[in-house]
């Protein structure tokens, strides 16, 4: 059975334009039955336009189904159609290996299930492998012994190792397949893309009948005829005696997926910054009623639409018109927002025209900014504050579910209205697909505010979801003592030594009806190694709002942590008693 690839329906996001992925590939591929009278392997490809195009990639694979199953053609056929269709219907801001990881778990899941309850004792088992191409890089997944080759200039390439047993000189058992363990291992990595890289997936019918030189020979002789090649490679399969079923598939990229600077410019400045709005001008049928937030950055005005309904209407600030790292940033803002679906975080809303400016909208939240709220209030009671953080949390639970970190955790980016704390800004978002598609033009990596952000960002490790929970904690430190967790010096840290030296200020010493298992709580989660903070924020909840037994009892804290120049006294003192007694005893 031969599948040939589908063109996907596309769902247009304006605000991807700029990241349109130029990713232009060759391709052929061709499955046969071979002496066998059944055809057990699976062979298919997506070729996406648009926006999937740029977030998800193309996607190719194959599957053997294993001859031993009186299932193994359903059971392949069940891998190749239900990865092609459920990769693509993943978040688009997942990365890919977190997409394509979670698809093809929950398709074993299914396969084995499947060999647990048939009434026939059927094993629904294949071997799988998928080579996705993103931006400049390719991903390849692999289970069994189905094959990926890459022949780069002359050279040809195995990327995949095969899962087989050798049990004598003619016997292997393979020793890996998908639908054969509820859980299964799958071997994954990527790669750099070269313009005129030729990809190959086999099935054993293939790579085990022809020798591997005539392999590459037979790949470097065709590779500009790409449809020519796979119709040789099975001939030549059949010449060596091959046995099995055939199956091959061949890409050769014509273009990376990396769009050039020139085209991102030139699609990022399509539409004009807006002027400097007073309340009472009208802009695409939105009145402006006042300004809610201006800053040098943007500005943020409450609208109201031809029904009455109030909205507020970002803005890009003029000092920006030649930053395009700026400019892709605020286009991206609507698109991230529009994606995060929770109570916690503000409704990104559909403009009532078509645009004549770069703006966008959000649902309208009356209500103070925690800022603001803090600054009439002083701090909150430990039961207000650690009910606004655990709102938050729900919040911040929603951008880490579609891999996106929010990065600019403050008081000024929290509304409390009505419903409770909810998030109001997406510019400083982190979003793992649109990181993987890659950018013509420069962004910016210390982002956020620096007293709130986490000490990863400036000393150089990588930031998760560890780096939010920091911010969240440094919120709560505040709301409770006014004061920030490490004084003044934070802010001024640049390098891990600098960290390093900061010492954390028990939120005790500003409070003291802080209970010290929530001041332990606070000071794990700020911790400036993020492999110390806790692994999920659910624990950390459960810390804040429960005491956790270890910190129920405040232990003695040594002399040289609470009073360092005191400790190092009491020290040289000693040591010189020392050296006196031992003069003492030798006289």
């Amino acid at each position: 059975m031969q599948h040939r690839s589908a063109r996907l329906l596309i769902v247009y996001y304006p605000a991807m334009d700029h990241l349109q992925s130029p990713l232009h590939i060759s391709f052929a591929q061709k499955s046969d039955a071979g002496h066998k009278p059944e055809n057990q392997d699976t062979v298919g490809a997506r070729l996406p336009d648009g926006n999937l195009l740029t977030t998800k990639g193309i996607a190719i694979a194959i599957a053997d189904g294993v001859s031993s199953s009186k299932a193994a053609r359903e059971a392949s056929q069940t891998a190749i159609a239900g990865f092609l269709n459920d990769y693509y219907a993943t978040p688009d801001t997942w990365s890919t290996q977190q997409s394509a990881m979670r698809v093809i778990q929950a398709l074993n899941s299914s396969l084995w299930g499947r060999s647990q309850n048939s009434i026939y004792g059927e094993g629904y088992l294949t071997t799988f492998s998928a080579l996705i191409l993103k931006g400049a890089s390719a991903f390849i997944f692999h289970v069994g012994d189905t094959r990926v080759y890459r022949l780069r200039d002359q050279h040809l390439e195995l990327l995949t190792r095969d899962h087989t047993q050798r049990i004598d000189k003619h016997t292997t058992h393979l020793s890996r397949a998908m639908g054969a363990d509820p859980y299964l291992e799958v071997d994954m990595h990527s790669l750099e893309l070269h313009a005129g890289d030729l990809f190959i997936l086999t099935s054993d019918g293939i790579h085990e009948a022809m020798p591997p030189q005539e392999l590459r020979q037979l790949a470097i002789n065709q590779r500009n005829r790409l449809e020519v090649l796979v119709d040789q490679a099975l001939q030549l399969a059949l010449y060596h005696q091959s046995d099995d079923n055939l199956s091959i598939q061949a890409v050769s990229i014509e273009n990376l997926g990396t769009a050039g600077q020139d085209d991102t410019l030139q699609v990022l400045s399509r539409l004009p910054f807006p002027p400097v709005l007073s309340p009472g001008q009208i802009l695409d049928g939105l009145r402006i009623k006042k300004i809610l937030h201006e800053s040098t950055r943007s500005q943020v005005y409450l609208v109201e639409d031809d029904q009455k309904n109030l909205l507020a209407m970002k803005t890009p600030s003029e000092l920006f018109l030649d930053d395009p790292a700026y400019i892709e940033r605020f286009v991206m803002e609507a698109w991230i927002g529009a994606r995060i679906h929770s109570p916690g975080v503000v409704r990104v809303m559909a403009a009532p025209e078509s645009r004549s400016c770069l703006y966008y909208l959000t649902e309208y939240i009356p209500g103070p900014t925690l800022a603001q709220l803090l600054k009439e209030r002083g701090i909150l009671s430990i039961v207000d504050a650690v009910e606004l953080i655990e709102s938050l949390l729900r919040g911040i639970r929603a951008f880490h579910r579609k891999e996106t970190l929010h990065q600019d955790l403050k008081p000024d980016n929290i509304v409390v209205g009505a419903r409770g704390p909810v998030i109001v800004d997406f510019g400083s978002c982190w979003v793992a697909s649109v990181q993987e598609a890659g950018a013509p033009i420069a962004r910016d990596h210390i982002l956020g505010t620096l007293d709130y952000s986490a000490p990863e960002y400036r000393y150089g490790a990588t930031p998760g979801t560890a780096s939010d929970q920091f911010s969240l904690a440094v919120l709560l430190y505040e709301m409770l003592t006014g004061k920030l967790p490490y004084g003044t010096g934070y802010s001024k840290a640049m390098d891990l030594k600098s960290f390093q030296r900061l010492a954390y200020i028990p939120a005790m010493k500003h409070n003291p009806l802080v209970p010290y298992w929530l001041d332990k709580a606070l000071e794990k989660a700020l911790s400036i190694n993020p492999n110390h903070r806790y692994t999920a924020l659910s624990e950390w909840l459960q810390d804040l709002k429960r005491p956790n037994p270890l910190w129920l009892t405040p232990r003695a804290q040594p002399l040289l942590e609470r009073d360092p120049l005191k400790a190092w006294k009491v020290i040289a003192i000693s040591g010189w008693i020392c050296a006196l007694v031992a003069l003492l005893w030798r006289g």
